[in-house]
């Protein structure tokens, strides 16, 4: 029960550092963009994608894989693949299935490690042991539509699958699904509003 606790403090504490880490990023950001603006215009970025195509390839596949880590959602890569790759759609929807899929498992396993009956007291046992019960009948087609759902978090569900024990094949089975689903709605309806306005 410490034990927990103490880890459960210390995740929390990881995810505030990240969570300043990013806004500290995304603000120099944002100060680099407005006192260097001629580096960001179409024939820039042409040139220095040309110029280092196999260093941003690298790039973007590595952090597409460890987005996790950082707790990004996987949506603003799948745009950037798009923005990067726009004749590419088939590149972008696998390099973007297997960072949600190396993700999504990291998260999962991070949560098995947990005893949830010593994060459930009093009433919520029983409503831990019914939530329990829905995943045990219903879990593939709960993450599934979960996972297909764009506007709630993917990770929440991939943490109530491996905090409650839901059979690791059964999750990720219905976690690809529904993201090869959204995923290819992302890639082939973006790449045609990128060729309406290129």
């Amino acid at each position: 029960m410490l034990s927990c606790q103490i880890s459960m403090i210390t995740i929390q504490k990881f995810k505030k550092i990240l969570r300043w880490t990013w806004a500290l990023l995304v603000l120099f950001g944002l100060l680099f963009y407005f006192s260097n603006q001629e580096l960001f215009t179409a024939e820039s970025l042409q040139a220095s994608l040309s110029d280092n195509s196999t260093l941003i390839l690298t790039c973007y596949i590595l952090i597409s894989c460890l987005r996790a880590f950082l707790f990004l959602p996987s949506t603003i890569f799948v745009l950037m693949g798009m923005a990067l790759y726009p004749n590419n759609p088939i590149f972008v929807l696998t390099i973007s299935l297997i960072g949600i899929l190396i993700g999504s498992t990291l998260v999962y396993y991070s949560a098995y490690r947990l005893a949830p009956e010593s994060l459930f007291k009093g009433r919520s046992v029983a409503r831990m042991e019914n939530l329990r019960s829905k995943l045990d009948k219903y879990g593939f087609s709960i993450v599934l539509l979960w996972s297909f759902f764009p506007i709630v978090p993917t990770d929440l569900i991939c943490f109530i699958s491996g905090m409650m024990r839901m059979h690791f094949l059964k999750f990720i089975a219905a976690l690809f699904l529904g993201e090869l689903i959204l995923v290819s709605l992302y890639v082939w309806t973006g790449g045609a509003i990128f060729a309406f306005f290129s």
